[in-house]
């Protein structure tokens, strides 16, 4: 916690889909518990330094009417990313 605190681990937040937006209720992201860790399952988009961060913080459904944040470390096996959006036009 305190590599997060201090700033020396560059973090994420995962909340927008590509069918609801940033409408956390309307996400179709879950996560299924599997004892000692959850398995997640879902797309998330426009992650502001996606495949860039060493931690994610992913907003998925993890019951019914229930929405958790899990935080996901970067090489975790399933974890992938999309090509890069270029965001700003250099001249």
């Amino acid at each position: 916690m305190s590599r997060l605190i201090s700033l020396e681990l560059f973090t994420s937040f995962c909340l927008t889909e590509p069918n609801s937006g940033s409408d956390a209720a309307g996400m179709a992201t879950y996560a299924k518990d599997a004892g000692d860790h959850f398995i997640i399952n879902g797309s998330k988009c426009f992650i502001s330094g996606g495949s860039v961060s060493d931690l994610y913080v992913v907003m998925c459904k993890t019951g019914e009417k229930e929405i958790s944040t899990i935080l996901v470390e970067k090489g975790t096996p399933g974890l992938s990313f999309g090509k890069l959006e270029e965001k700003v036009l250099h001249n």
